[in-house]
């Protein structure tokens, strides 16, 4: 717990040193990324996810591994670790409340649950983890898992899935 912790200052840190190349209305999404611990869980498959607030907006992070901070030799997905990313983009509206995840390969893998941490120059940060522990498998017809814990006036938001998903 301790070296959580001590990442997640040390992304702090990282995000404002970064901001000095992002203008105003940009954001720094650090993405943790737990693969289960189970037999077969691992992936070779890219995984993209979209990001979503409150508002319906919506913030692509289409394959993950090309915004991990593992290095460039590193193996994502395996079973049981915690993979890392970060990516700059546009600040959401909203904390970031609901997350798509998409598979877009032929294997299968175990997705145990992803934490987002958002910080910003003068914006609030905000960190939200989402329990998945489902498979995406395409040859089973689950390679869209959608978690979706947004709110609007105490009333679960309405979703539709996007075309070509």
């Amino acid at each position: 717990m301790e070296i959580k912790h001590l990442i997640f200052n040390l992304l702090i840190l990282y995000s404002l040193i970064v901001h000095t190349n992002a203008n105003a209305s940009d954001c720094i999404y650090n993405i943790y990324v737990q693969t289960g611990n189970i037999p077969y869980a691992a992936t070779t498959s890219n995984i993209t996810i979209f990001l979503n607030d409150a508002t319906k907006a919506e913030l692509p992070v289409v394959n993950l591994q090309n915004w991990g901070l593992m290095g460039s030799t590193y193996h994502y997905f395996r079973p049981g670790e915690v993979d890392l990313f970060s990516m700059k983009g546009p600040c959401l509206r909203a904390p970031v409340c609901g997350l798509t995840i998409v598979l877009d390969g032929y294997d299968s893998w175990y997705c145990d649950g992803i934490e987002i941490t958002v910080v910003g120059f003068g914006k609030s940060c905000s960190q939200k983890h989402f329990v998945v522990k489902k498979w995406l498998d395409v040859n089973a017809g689950t390679a869209v898992i959608i978690q979706d814990e947004c709110f609007i006036d105490n009333v679960p938001r309405s979703i539709s899935l996007r075309n070509g998903y």
